[in-house]
């Protein structure tokens, strides 16, 4: 009978530890979820903002070839504007705090399911593989384009565009711009065209690598993980 009775006080043990470890599973699938379905959203806003910076880039590359550098087009600015000066809108930076917290504390123990907690280290590499490329755009930016901006770039159109800063940039280029000044190439005498074609031309490069391997790479990924939490845990 006392054998008895400790069998099933540890079976009635193992079963409390079992609903625990259950509903705090359920718990943290939760935040996770949120946590990702969030940057799901996030992520495809700036896959479709970068390929609307990649057409820009395309333009202003075709345009410095041959075009006039003293009889600016009208699209010439906004173009330039959107390739080289709009950054924060195209870079995608993953929310892992919840994520983080999971592997930490150890709680990713929790998720029995093995495909799970596979897509789950795999999402951890891309999130490392993201903020790498984007550390490398950055450098490309500070070291290439910026000087390149302040060179050439004209700041007094771009204050007239954007009312003196009462607009965003990203808001201004939705409007009507056929009454604003087509602006100036600044130290024109001095603007390689090559020069020109080559910065913008590699950056375009580094833009669309980063577009159709990292950000993808990050988006299936995201994307498969939201999946099996939704088929585990039942979560939306």
């Amino acid at each position: 009978m006392l054998f008895l009775a400790v069998f099933c006080g540890f079976i009635a043990e193992n079963q409390r530890e079992h609903m625990v470890e259950h509903q705090r599973a359920k718990e943290l699938a939760k935040n996770l979820y949120k946590e990702l379905y969030t940057d799901s959203i996030t992520i495809q806003q700036c896959l479709t903002n970068r390929n609307v910076k990649e057409k820009e880039c395309r333009y202003f590359i075709d345009y410095v070839k041959d075009s006039s550098l003293t009889n600016l087009s009208e699209r010439f600015f906004p173009s330039f504007a959107t390739a080289l000066i709009q950054i924060q809108y195209i870079i995608f930076e993953p929310n892992d705090g919840i994520l983080n917290q999971l592997r930490n504390s150890g709680e990713l123990r929790y998720f029995k399911n093995s495909d799970l907690q596979s897509e789950i280290g795999n999402l951890s590499v891309k999130i490392a593989y993201v903020r790498s490329r984007n550390d490398k755009e950055y450098s490309y930016i500070e070291f290439y384009n910026r000087p390149f901006i302040l060179k050439h770039f004209d700041f007094k159109w771009y204050e007239n565009f954007t009312r003196y800063g009462t607009i965003p940039l990203v808001e201004a280029l939705k409007q009507d711009t056929r009454d604003i000044d087509h602006g100036k190439m600044v130290n024109a005498d001095k603007f390689s065209r090559q020069e020109a074609e080559n910065i913008v031309s590699y950056y375009l490069l580094m833009l669309r690598s980063t577009r159709q391997i990292q950000y993808k790479e990050y988006a299936d990924a995201n994307h498969r993980v939201l999946e099996l939490l939704r088929k585990e845990y039942h979560v939306e």
